[in-house]
């Protein structure tokens, strides 16, 4: 009996760490698209990069991201990550290739 009570204590606790593994939507790492700042991991935020033209600016993309004035301050954000202008008045850390 003592035997049988630990074998499903452990089967239900890993059945538990499944269902938390499996179960949840994971944050999103810089650079994939997002929704809202809920969808980003942990000090990203979901921001706007935009396409600025002679007929205004267009946001064209959401991503998990970091505000920034210059390029070296997405550093921190990754190798590939340079700062883009934004619609409002702040810019984005955006991946290039």
């Amino acid at each position: 009996m003592k035997r049988m009570r630990r074998t499903l204590t452990v089967l239900a606790l890993y059945t538990l760490g499944l269902v938390a593994a499996c179960g949840g939507s994971s944050l999103r790492p810089a650079g994939t698209s997002c929704s809202t700042d809920g969808d980003c991991a942990a000090g990203l935020s979901c921001l706007s990069l935009a396409m600025i033209s002679d007929a205004g600016c267009t946001a064209v993309a959401t991503t998990c991201s970091k505000t920034c004035h210059v390029d070296d301050d997405c550093v921190a954000v990754g190798p590939k990550f340079k700062c883009f202008a934004s619609c409002g008045a702040t810019n984005a850390c955006g991946q290039t290739m």
